[in-house]
């Protein structure tokens, strides 16, 4: 079995849907920038103005995917597995995406006021200091959502270590000082909000709360059609409502399509959803390289004198050469790592667990 048929073996199509989806609609969006709003149609308009809202879909499938190893794999053992397994998915790949980042902005001269400042994105400090200095501080803005998932990867795992059966409490907790603090922010009108990982713990921490009560047999699609409803209801109310409230509509959204997979769709692999899931198994890499893809595709446009190529093409065009990209680079490096990230933890950790299906962008 090659390296990627052995990992692909191990995950659930249904989630892998729902990493595709996101990831569509991030690709989409920036291609979507990069025209006019009156070439636009009503299609490609929506996703310009909402598209940016599949990042906030990949937190809560995070939280409940973390969650759920944690919750059912109960020594410490398997905690140091759950760090392995998290470093290795995401610390080497990452790493080479900002370093890539990195040389090409500085041959191509771009940005030269803060690329000197790289070593934030380097740190995962990205989200903090866009909160503290501006968005126009930061190069490389997009690994702003790393900086929410690492956090809460180091949150959450401590958590099951050292307080295990008060781990719904601590998810609870921080879901409702995330969303205070986010309310709070948006009352005064502090800019900078959306990449803050303190106010965006909350889709993390309610993915971690589903996956405990599905752990334990509770059947929460009633509630999060409620949970749903309130969303809607607090948004209307209008001012620091709309805002603080929108990202909790998007997480339950996406609580309930994984309420769904997990409870209806669970083990369905039929053909059309299954090549639909290979997107979404390549998503992490598809969002850390399609912004440097759809670049470098724009500038051998420009020089074949082919800048109006229609919207949708560009986007077709885009999102297969990363996904192109993708499958390079899980066969040669990505799954390689991975595959060495496993025997370290055998060496670890004698009895290891299961595979982890994988956590957001895995």
């Amino acid at each position: 079995m090659s390296v990627r048929s052995d990992f692909i073996s191990k995950r659930s199509v249904p989630l892998d849907c729902i990493r595709a989806t996101a990831i569509v609609m991030v690709v989409v969006f920036h291609v979507a920038t990069r025209y006019p709003d009156a070439v636009l149609d009503p299609v490609a308009a929506l996703f310009r103005k909402y598209g940016t809202l599949g990042v906030d879909i990949f937190f809560p499938l995070s939280g409940y995917l973390i969650t759920s190893f944690l919750i059912r794999h109960v020594n410490a053992g398997s905690i140091r597995t759950f760090f392995l397994r998290r470093f290795f998915r995401i610390v080497p790949l990452y790493m080479v995406a900002v370093t890539i980042y990195f040389v090409a902005m500085r041959v191509l001269g771009q940005e030269p006021a803060i690329i000197d400042r790289i070593w934030i994105p380097y740190t995962f400090l990205t989200g903090w200091f866009i909160f503290f200095d501006g968005v126009d501080s930061v190069p490389y803005t997009i690994t702003w959502s790393l900086s929410v998932e690492e956090f809460s990867y180091i949150l959450i795992g401590l958590a099951a270590l050292l307080a295990r059966r008060s781990l719904l409490a601590f998810l609870i907790g921080i879901s409702l000082l995330s969303l205070g603090l986010r309310f709070y922010f948006n009352l005064i009108g502090h800019e900078g909000i959306y990449h803050f990982p303190l106010t965006r713990l909350d889709s993390i921490g309610m993915g971690g709360i589903l996956a405990w009560c599905m752990g334990r047999g509770i059947n929460m699609f009633w509630p999060l059609v409620l949970a749903t409803l309130g969303s809607i209801a607090a948004r209307s109310l209008g001012g620091a409502f709309a805002p603080t409230f929108l990202y909790t509509l998007v997480t339950c959204l996406a609580l309930l399509a994984i309420t769904v997979s997990e409870t209806w769709l669970a083990g369905y692999r039929g053909l059309l959803a299954t090549a639909y899931a290979r997107v979404g198994f390549y998503s992490y890499f598809i969002y850390l390289f399609h912004f440097m893809v759809l670049e470098a595709q724009l500038m051998v446009e420009r020089r074949l004198g082919l800048e109006s190529l229609p919207f949708w093409l560009n986007a077709a065009l885009c999102l297969a050469l990363s996904v192109a990209a993708a499958v390079v680079s899980f066969r040669y490096f990505e799954g390689p790592m991975l595959q060495f990230g496993r025997r370290l933890e055998r060496r670890a950790t004698p009895v290891a667990g299961p595979a982890v299906t994988g956590a957001s962008h895995d």
